[in-house]
């Protein structure tokens, strides 16, 4: 399974028609939005309500209707070993900086199962001392577990920080089999 990362203009995300749906997964239960051209979030739902409240604000000038989309299938197959194996292309529509769009590209290089250092994230984006800013980038992926922000640890090895929590990176991180 491979990502393409295509970028969310601003006119398009002024006016965008979001399906959503909630899933159950190996990692718990997760809200998968999408738009016409590709998944464009993805939220951890311990809390459905939260879960919606987060999308809606990172998209607050979109519409968003419960409907499952066939991105949200397609995702979902990231989940099932042969899915992840399978050569289809997966496309993410986002929507950030041209400082953010090489931070997640990066993230997607990050093997399944393997796991990177900020350190490493801002050297392969040819920045070597943009530590801090790669953290914040990391941060803002809206893309939880296919943009693989989890799989990034601090270069001591300890676990580092992650939005959804230090708990919710150990179980991504577990269920992928690298737990340092």
């Amino acid at each position: 399974m491979r990502f393409r990362i295509e970028r969310m203009t601003d006119s398009e995300f002024r006016n965008l028609n979001i399906d959503y749906g909630f899933y159950n997964t190996p990692v718990g239960e997760i809200l998968i939005a999408s738009t016409v051209r590709g998944i464009c979030c993805i939220e951890l739902a311990d809390n459905r309500d939260e879960a919606l409240q987060l999308l809606c604000k990172r998209f607050a000038k979109s519409s968003q209707q419960i409907h499952p989309a066939e991105f949200h299938n397609q995702a979902l197959r990231f989940f099932d070993k042969d899915g992840r194996l399978s050569s289809d292309e997966i496309v993410l529509h986002l929507y950030g900086t041209d400082f953010q769009m090489k931070v997640w590209r990066a993230l997607l290089e990050i093997p399944f199962g393997k796991t990177s250092t900020y350190s490493d994230i801002a050297k392969a984006i040819n920045n070597p001392r943009a530590l801090r800013a790669v953290g914040t980038a990391i941060g803002r992926n809206p893309v939880a577990i296919l943009v693989p922000c989890h799989r990034v640890l601090r270069s001591d090895g300890g676990i580092g920080g992650y939005y959804w929590g230090i708990e919710k990176k150990k179980i991504l991180l577990e269920w992928e089999g690298d737990m340092p």
